[in-house]
């Protein structure tokens, strides 16, 4: 039996897939099911935003995976599979959250995490006794070693760092969240606790993967303090290079961001989100204390880290000034990096619950649906308002004077950690960031 496991890329707005030279990580979902696929199955990936779609491969099933704004390019795919007589399953975020929508294109449908369905959808149609629906009764042990096939998985068409043989490659510690902001579909999807690895196993996948170069995915990698301590006391002495996420409340923790620093933590993706008060509560965000900010970027900064600060723009108390005073707070501050992401309701949370009993929505197109379109009607702001002041900070935080000015202002950090990777790989990065800018690509797309 072969199965092929596909990541669609994302259509452009003329409606053809992107496509990328490199992609800036191997896919860690498709590397996940490819290990839990049993070993009698021949089984082979494919990532469309580097590869081609080969309708015609000589495969028996076909799993496909897909955020929201991969959607109409996933059912694009299963339709020519099937009317080649191909089987089909579909999973993902997406899928879970509209399972019915997915199985107008699919045989199947996988709701949640794959751990504990993957292995009986395969023998299901080995058997021919397939269902339309499948979804585990509770979460995956994630005591079971899973070692990610990153070797099917198209790391050799990822970006690299200057001195690394590997690309980074994406690990989860932890899964699940307990905070449940109204626009991400996290807590929904993985749970409203901290479900952790242990950390043997992340230890055996680091050094299965060959790799010096890593990415937590986790959506917190601090949620649980006793176990993030422990976590990176044990992979210190490895001297391996990471980044992750973090929450504004490291403020609680100081030892631990230490530690993540010491431990080989060169940036991380920081979600600030808004310098609103009204708008952080609106969101179920409120956790998050403006007056605080300053203080968090200086504690990483402190430790090495680099801050690779996360925005929301398009909330309902946004407006001009405020993009103006969020522009001056990043470029006078210890930010690095920026992400400007324009709310959007994904399917399944409470901010699409909430627009779409508003009558706000204002596009199903959910090619759309990737935090760099305008699909609702903003409060404050018109759309157009909206996205010319994205690029316009974009072009400004991205300009060559500015990014100038950063590299003075981390020099600490260029020269006592990473020195040789981060300073030449934040040179490049930025330097390609402004020439995309120019052209309104996302600088954060995925690839390049």
């Amino acid at each position: 039996m072969k199965i092929k496991l596909i990541q669609p890329a994302q259509l452009d707005d003329s409606g053809k897939p992107i496509k990328y030279k490199k992609l800036l990580l191997p896919s860690g979902t498709l590397a996940t099911l490819a290990a839990l696929t049993p070993e009698d199955i021949e089984v082979s990936v494919t990532n469309e935003y580097v590869d081609t779609v080969d309708f015609d491969a000589d495969v028996d099933l076909v799993g496909i995976t897909a955020l929201s704004c991969h959607a109409p390019r996933a059912y694009q795919i299963a339709d020519e599979f099937r009317k080649r007589g191909k089987t089909v399953v579909m999973g993902g975020i997406h899928a879970s959250a509209l399972p019915h929508e997915a199985l107008q294109h699919a045989d199947s449908v996988v709701i949640g995490e794959a751990e504990n369905i993957w292995e009986k959808v395969i023998r299901d149609f080995q058997k021919k006794s397939l269902t339309p629906i499948y979804k585990s009764d509770k979460f995956p042990d994630l005591k079971k070693l899973v070692l990610p096939r990153f070797d099917l998985a198209n790391s050799d068409k990822c970006i690299k760092a200057l001195f690394s043989q590997t690309p980074a490659i994406p690990i989860f510690t932890t899964r699940g969240c307990p905070f449940n902001c109204h626009f991400c579909s996290v807590t929904k999807f993985f749970g409203g606790r901290y479900r952790t690895k242990p950390i043997d196993n992340v230890l055996k996948e680091i050094e299965a993967s060959g790799a010096k170069d890593f990415f937590f995915v986790d959506d917190n990698i601090m949620g649980n303090p006793s176990y993030s301590e422990q976590l990176f006391k044990e992979i210190t002495p490895l001297r391996i290079r990471w980044f992750s996420q973090f929450s504004t409340l490291v403020l609680n923790t100081p030892k631990l961001v230490e530690l993540a620093g010491k431990s080989g933590c060169h940036e991380v993706i920081l979600g600030i989100e808004s310098l609103d008060e009204e708008n952080l509560k609106s969101v179920n965000k409120g956790f998050n204390k403006i007056e605080k900010y300053k203080k968090v970027l200086k504690l990483l900064m402190d430790n090495g880290i680099s801050p690779n600060v996360m925005i929301m723009v398009g909330m309902d108390n946004d407006d001009v000034g405020l993009f103006n005073r969020t522009l001056e707070f990043l470029l006078n501050n210890d930010v690095n990096f920026i992400h400007i992401n324009i709310i959007t309701p994904f399917p399944g949370t409470k901010l699409y619950e909430k627009l779409e009993s508003e009558e706000r929505i204002l596009e199903k197109d959910w090619s759309k649906y990737d935090v760099n379109h305008v699909i609702f009607h903003p409060k404050k702001m018109s759309g157009e308002d909206l996205i010319n002041n994205v690029w316009r900070n974009y072009e400004v935080f991205y300009s060559c004077k500015n990014i100038i000015k950063r590299f003075y202002r981390f020099r600490r950090i260029y020269l006592t950690r990473h020195w040789r990777n981060s300073f030449f790989d934040d040179l490049l990065f930025q330097l390609h960031y402004n020439s995309v800018i120019k052209k309104r690509v996302d600088p954060y797309s995925g690839g390049i």
